[in-house]
């Protein structure tokens, strides 16, 4: 993983940014297959609401326990890295360790939780199997990979990272990476082409009432401004 670390688990007004109109434009003129990848299930949702959401990807509804201050997307992008070489069962167990073991619904191994799917261990197995397996045969499509932080801040080398697993697959594809918290390296112009990085403000003081009074109805905004 070229030296990149995965936290281990410890359970516990939009501005506009107009270096990436180009982008825009291609990505409204040529339709993408779009693919969340965390960390969390806001990008679904609104996906959902603006019926762009076609088919279930594996990270659709999972997310970090700490919400705000970490990340599952690291484990996301490590997972896809593993379908290059290991069978979907066994990435699939990986990604979903002991979670369904207890009525916690979280991986105590990564900290990913899985709030949102009921029903016995088996059957949410064979689920992100399909899953895994659908996301797995579509990564050599014209992809739009979604990242979205509230607050975390994923440093340069890691997003890097993250490019050369989630680009790796078609050289057509790009990633839209929206953060509630400003990542100033993208206004360095080699990013432009493979990189759509959108600053929406997230204020952590206010946590969930902020995602749902201003935080997801912005991004609900940017996102049928972009598709649309």
């Amino acid at each position: 993983m070229n030296n990149i670390q995965i936290r281990t688990c410890t359970c516990y007004t939009m501005p506009i940014n107009n270096h990436n109109i180009t982008q825009i434009n291609i990505i409204m003129e040529e339709p993408y297959n779009i693919i969340p990848v965390g960390d969390h299930c806001a990008i679904s949702m609104i996906l959902n609401e603006l019926n762009l959401r076609k088919v279930s990807y594996p990270f659709d509804w999972t997310t970090h326990t700490e919400q705000v201050h970490d990340t599952n997307i690291l484990h996301n992008v490590n997972a896809i890295h593993d379908l290059s070489f290991d069978t979907v069962p066994n990435v699939v167990k990986k990604y979903i360790g002991d979670a369904f073991v207890t009525d916690k619904k979280i991986n105590s191994a990564n900290c990913i939780s899985f709030p949102h799917d009921e029903g016995n261990a088996i059957d949410i197995f064979e689920k992100y199997e399909r899953r895994f397996h659908r996301l797995h045969q579509d990564l050599s499509k014209k992809n739009i990979f979604v990242l979205l932080t509230r607050h975390y801040h994923i440093n340069e080398d890691t997003f890097k990272w993250i490019m050369d697993i989630l680009l790796s697959y078609n050289n057509n594809s790009i990633i839209l990476f929206i953060s509630g918290t400003d990542h100033t390296y993208f206004e360095n112009k080699k990013y432009e082409k493979r990189v759509i990085f959108k600053h929406i403000y997230y204020d952590i003081t206010q946590f969930y009432d902020y995602d749902y009074h201003t935080f997801r109805p912005n991004i609900k905004t940017y996102l049928s401004t972009l598709f649309y």
